[in-house]
């Protein structure tokens, strides 16, 4: 059997290696110039830095787990959120250690699903923390700061979305799994290359329809056409919603699926810098401020080998200026944290995954409206010759490499199961 998959990211590559162990003719075609998709390692300032995916959450029973010791990556694991925290609040500093602690706790208390049963409805982010603020009868600094962690940091950017339009029951859904937060030492380049290994892609073509019916597949790209049987589509959620792909016949249903979830909208700001200038105690960072900018850091300097640190970004919350200008941004809000010169880094780059044509965003996500049945929807086969794939189709791994990884397994033995009818 030939297959088609579209799209050369953790779930197109999962599904083809897969497919194609498996004897099956398979060709892979990306629009993008290197594979990767929405996880993209590249070389700054001697070192790799990852601009899309970064972490394996939760190594233990994670899909990705076995891939990664079968191919023996030296991994450093950073510990989950809270630990080697700095806290400092615009107006009041530096949280003492009682407080940074209170807010660590609660961070850990909050359950969003807890919170849809106490409003007795899927309320959103924004409602679910107000009522469980009240609820623990939190006060003073650390009221402020749990707030602003919940709703700009935990909703805004873990979750990417607008903590008015997030979903409590949707995340309540969400798979937390144990272990803390893993990284592959090189970047998560190695894994990609590793699932790409011996695969037939075709970079550089952007795929703009897929005829499918009785006589297979058709895959129209700039100036070629790739022939199959059937196909894996790992479109991200954000181009399914701008419909830059078109599907002949059309996929009833589809659009209305698509419409209810959301694509979510994380930068990075990666800085590198000639020394370690932080204290070597702080990993983690959160700036409470008005402004909401650049409000989440974390030391990455263990797993890049040189002094780094990251900032996470959510410009639908907060407006930093276009990417060029973040980088200066990010190093203002370092130094609103310190209160003292901040050295310029060695190098540095800023994402702009939002205005990226292939992706649109960073990573999927359900609003208020919309609920898990319409990932897996999206996951199921939409024709006989057609199986959709990506971190939107998983609604408890929901935008993750994990989710993706975990996608592009079950795109693979739904046509094995197929092929075997």
């Amino acid at each position: 059997m030939r297959i088609v998959v579209v799209g050369a990211g953790v779930s197109g590559l999962t599904a083809a290696r897969l497919l194609a162990d498996a004897g099956h003719d398979v060709v892979v075609v990306e629009g993008r110039d290197r594979i990767g998709g929405r996880t993209h390692t590249v070389d700054l300032g001697g070192a790799p830095a990852d601009l899309g995916g970064s972490w394996i959450h939760g190594p233990v029973g994670n899909p990705l787990a076995p891939v990664v010791d079968e191919a023996g990556f030296d991994l450093v694991n950073d510990g989950a959120w809270g630990g080697a925290m700095r806290i400092v609040v615009d107006g009041h500093g530096a949280l003492d250690g009682p407080d940074t602690a209170t807010v660590i706790a609660a961070q850990f208390d909050w359950n969003p699903s807890e919170a849809a049963a106490a409003l007795g409805r899927d309320g959103s982010f924004d409602e679910g923390v107000a009522w469980f603020l009240d609820d623990r009868g939190l006060t003073g600094a650390a009221r402020r700061a749990v707030e602003f962690s919940l709703r700009w940091a935990e909703a805004g950017q873990n979750v990417a979305g607008t903590p008015d339009r997030v979903s409590l029951t949707g995340v309540g859904g969400y798979v937390d799994l144990p272990g803390g937060n893993v990284a592959v030492v090189g970047g998560y380049r190695r894994l990609v290359e590793h699932l790409a290994d011996g695969l037939d892609v075709r970079t550089g073509r952007p795929v703009r329809r897929i005829t499918h019916g009785d006589a297979g597949v058709v895959v129209t790209t700039d100036g070629a056409e790739h022939v199959g049987d059937q196909a894996v589509v790992t479109v991200p959620l954000g181009v399914l919603a701008a419909g830059t792909v078109e599907f002949d016949p059309p996929l009833p249903g589809l659009g209305e699926h698509v419409g209810r979830l959301a694509m979510g909208s994380l930068e990075k700001v990666v800085l590198r810098f000639a020394e370690r200038w932080w204290p070597a105690n702080v990993r983690r960072m959160l700036l409470v401020s008005d402004h909401r900018r650049f409000c989440s850091w974390v030391d990455i300097t263990a797993h890049s080998g040189v002094p780094t640190l990251v900032a996470f970004h959510n410009p639908r919350n907060a407006d930093s200026g276009p990417p060029d200008r973040r980088a200066e941004s990010a190093l203002d809000a370092l130094r609103e944290m310190f209160g003292t010169p901040v050295p310029d880094p060695v190098a540095a780059h800023a994402t702009d995954w939002l205005h990226d044509p292939f992706a649109l965003g960073s990573y999927s996500y359900i609003p208020v409206g919309g609920s898990a049945a319409d990932m897996t929807a999206l996951g199921g086969r939409w024709s006989p010759q057609l199986v959709f794939a990506g971190e939107h189709t998983v609604p408890e791994y929901f935008g993750t490499v994990h989710g993706a990884h975990l996608s592009g397994i079950r795109a693979a033995e739904a046509f094995a199961v197929s092929a075997a009818r």
